[in-house]
């Protein structure tokens, strides 16, 4: 099977004063930043984090490419629409999102954080779905809503739902996957293909909550801290932890901060019921200019980056 992978005063000479201070300063800044560094070290690490992979597949299409799927979450919708099932091809920490109040938010923001490619469906009790989506996380994306180019299956029981998906032209996946219960209503694929919303009653997080969650998580991408990141997201210290353990998390993380931009400033924030977005402008590492788009869902008490539009002049 395979797996994914926590003052002494020291009189000088006046001719040699300014080398005897030079040299104390040296070696003291030496000490500190050595000291400092160690520090540095010891908070960062973390023990490994691996789990055995509950998803096993394998998607192909033109316009989103190529790539194996590992890992994902499930959960009843809270439509009635059947068991929502989310695929990923990279590890996302999934036993860490099984007791999550939003699982489908989560699992998309570190979709996002991890640059992983994503599949969707959601699946009745008799193992059909209406739907089939797949996407890049920062690309393009399909939705199949002609139920005849695949076929599925779901057995849903003792707190788990396993089954397969066998699409004709795009690839197939099984999975194995620990059911979630969310305490928040999360909007999936296909729900926007009925156009399904959150409850009219819903609160709007409101501009100046997505500015601030948008500065906090800008801020901590670009100062390259994969931690405060994370918090900035919503996650735990215990998810936190095990995402942090996960092997190539740090690469992946700096392809994300990349899509933070300097100065970065916030602006044209806009919400509605439980969601928002707000405009950063600026140039990336590489110096080019951007002007992306950052979309937040709401998980509780937090904002959580879920999308992001990457547009250039």
């Amino acid at each position: 099977m395979r797996t994914i992978r926590l003052d002494a005063v020291v009189l000088c000479a006046v001719l040699a004063a300014w080398g005897c201070g030079k040299e104390q300063s040296a070696s003291q800044g030496g000490e500190g930043a050595s000291a400092g560094k160690s520090r540095q070290v010891a908070e960062a690490k973390v023990p490994p984090y691996a789990y055995p992979a509950p998803v096993k597949g394998h998607v192909k299409e033109i316009n989103i490419g190529e790539f194996d799927l590992v890992d994902g979450i499930a959960y009843p919708s809270m439509s009635g629409a059947g068991t929502v099932i989310y695929v990923a091809s990279k590890p996302i920490a999934s036993p860490m999102l099984v007791d999550s109040m939003c699982p489908l938010t989560q699992a998309r923001a570190l979709s996002k954080l991890r640059n992983a490619s994503f599949s969707e469906i959601t699946l009745d009790t008799a193992g059909r779905s209406k739907y089939f989506s797949a996407g890049a996380p920062f690309g393009g994306s399909l939705t199949d809503l002609t139920p005849r180019n695949w076929s599925s299956t779901l057995k849903a029981d003792a707190g788990r739902a396993a089954g397969s998906v066998t699409h004709r032209q795009y690839g197939k996946f099984d999975f194995d996957l620990a059911l979630s219960s969310p305490k928040v209503d999360q909007i999936s694929d296909g729900d926007r293909q009925q156009k399904r919303k959150l409850a009219a009653t819903t609160p709007k997080p409101g501009a100046q909550a997505i500015t601030a969650a948008y500065v906090a998580l800008r801020d901590a991408a670009l100062k390259k801290d994969l931690k405060a990141t994370l918090a900035a997201l919503g996650f735990d210290a215990k998810q936190s932890a095990a995402i942090r353990g996960m092997e190539g998390i740090d690469a992946d993380f700096l392809v994300f901060a990349d899509r933070f931009l300097k100065p970065g400033t916030p602006g044209d924030p806009w919400d509605k019921p439980g969601a928002g977005q707000v405009r950063g402008e600026g140039v990336k590492a590489s110096g080019k200019k951007y002007f992306n788009d950052y979309y937040f869902d709401v998980c509780g008490d937090h904002l959580v980056l879920t999308h992001i539009v990457e547009q250039s002049p």
